[in-house]
């Protein structure tokens, strides 16, 4: 198994070397925000049609640390199956090394992601203790990077807050108000690990796999990391299906966010701008996390996810993103995501 309270300690000695937080300003961030959490909600279910059934929307400030915290025990959740399946196979004191190298490796990972995360809805992982004890699903605000972008940019500290928490709010919604949407996330996700094997001939298939995607000219990490690396043609479906999934959750929650924003918050047009420009061009060490550890293929579903919607949107009219919602079956995959036609000629035409 994974030391994850290795990689939590590894994650934390990297944040040490970071510039200190500023626990005044984190909490001054956190009134504002609960002050503006009622407005929000009613700003993005009338920009998304959903209806969100309650008042308390867990809306939680954190430190870098505390985000660490929150994602070790998520994903602890999420990858312990599937670390114990491959632990079972590998001797004793091998195991006990993979454990600590695992743990160092994810807790390298945390402490760099835990300076570029703005916001984060829990259950996009799973729910964690935090959820389970106080009955909310958390959306977290890394309050310090928020406020570092703020100074770098001068943006309006209220304004870009704010802006930031519509596209996490539009999260909780599409997850907590669409009823069928945390099982279906939630069972495509342990449908992919169940099935993960790494035997002998599983790298011998991912190597020849490898091969054939460089002398075809394609980058083999571009789909989803040193992961992708390792799956079957059954798993390959799943995760289209799940990339899918992800990229109209991701480019609807850009859509909502845009729209909730529009003659509420005066500059989300220049955040927008400022933002894109960030995930468009990232430092040489960034792009080549992002490359191993498949963070770049999330980042592309911002763009192709919007892309996608705003298309159907236009084509078969304002019910065809509602449409989305409707069932786990209307959910497009990777495909229909780069053929907009194809999701409309296959799900619109029995809506």
């Amino acid at each position: 198994m994974i030391a994850w309270n290795t990689a939590a300690k590894v994650a934390k000695g990297v944040i040490a070397t970071f510039s200190p937080e500023n626990p005044v300003a984190l909490a001054a961030m956190e009134s504002s925000l609960e002050d503006f959490s009622s407005q929000a909600q009613q700003l993005v279910q009338e920009a998304s049609g959903l209806t969100l059934n309650t008042t308390s929307l867990g809306v939680r400030v954190t430190t870098r640390s505390q985000w660490v915290d929150a994602n070790v025990s998520s994903m602890s959740l999420l990858l312990d199956p599937l670390v114990a399946k491959i632990s079972a196979s590998v001797p004793g004191p091998f195991a006990a090394i993979g454990a600590q190298a695992g743990a160092v490796q994810f807790g390298l990972l945390f402490g760099w992601m835990s300076r570029r995360v703005l916001g984060q809805y829990d259950a996009a992982l799973f729910a964690n203790n935090d959820a389970n004890l106080s009955g909310v699903t958390p959306i977290y605000m890394v309050g310090s990077n928020i406020l570092s972008l703020e100074d770098k940019f001068g943006f309006p500290k209220s304004q870009f807050e704010r802006w930031v928490l519509l596209h996490e709010l539009t999260h909780k919604l599409q997850f907590e108000a669409v009823p069928w949407m945390l099982t279906h996330y939630h069972g495509l996700v342990s449908s992919l690990i169940e099935q993960m094997n790494i035997g002998p001939a599983d790298l011998y298939e991912s190597l020849t796999r490898i091969v054939e995607e460089l002398k075809g000219g394609r980058n083999p990490l571009r789909e989803a990391g040193l992961a992708g690396l390792f799956i079957t043609e059954e798993q390959r479906a799943i995760l289209s299906k799940l990339g899918g999934l992800m990229s109209v959750l991701e480019g609807h929650g850009d859509l909502i966010m845009s729209r909730a924003a529009k003659g509420i918050i005066p500059e989300a047009d220049r955040f927008e701008e400022v933002l894109h420009h960030r995930r468009e061009s990232p430092n040489l060490i960034a792009r080549l996390i992002s490359q191993i550890y498949g963070l770049d293929a999330k980042l592309r579903q911002y763009e192709a996810g919007k892309k996608f919607l705003e298309t159907i949107e236009a084509d078969a009219g304002d019910r065809a993103v509602l449409t989305l919602f409707a069932a786990p079956e209307n959910m497009p995959d990777l495909a229909e995501i780069s053929d907009p036609d194809a999701w409309i000629a296959r799900v619109m035409a029995r809506a």
